[in-house]
């Protein structure tokens, strides 16, 4: 797993899976990102992950990056799915927060 610096000069690099709560994506996401939650509002697991993963995500010859708010829970997904799939991922460390506070302008969440 690679764990790089999260910087909007490089978020065209990857396919972005957002791993935040539902709740956490309605403040702001990165435009093109797929959105799965990791957990749910409560901080239960989703137990479906790994195979809403493989129904949404066409990981097959892209680089895939993980993000959540600081880089915590999307590092915990990142090795999880490398794991599971035996593809490599990236964590996109310092997450949503870091990603904001450079400037970014996150994309609002449709209903």
């Amino acid at each position: 797993m690679k764990n790089i610096a999260i910087s909007k000069d490089i978020l065209h690099e990857f396919c972005i899976i957002d791993v935040r709560t539902p709740s956490e994506w309605k403040s702001g996401v990165i435009k093109e990102a797929l959105l799965i939650a990791l957990c749910d509002d409560n901080g239960f697991m989703n137990e479906n992950f790994i195979q809403e993963f493989k129904e949404k995500v066409d990981y097959q010859n892209k680089n895939i990056a993980f993000v959540c708010a600081t880089g915590s829970r999307s590092k915990h997904t990142a090795m999880m799915i490398e794991d599971a799939l035996g593809i490599e991922c990236t964590n996109l460390d310092g997450g949503m927060v870091a990603l904001l506070s450079q400037g970014y302008e996150a994309t609002k969440k449709e209903n």
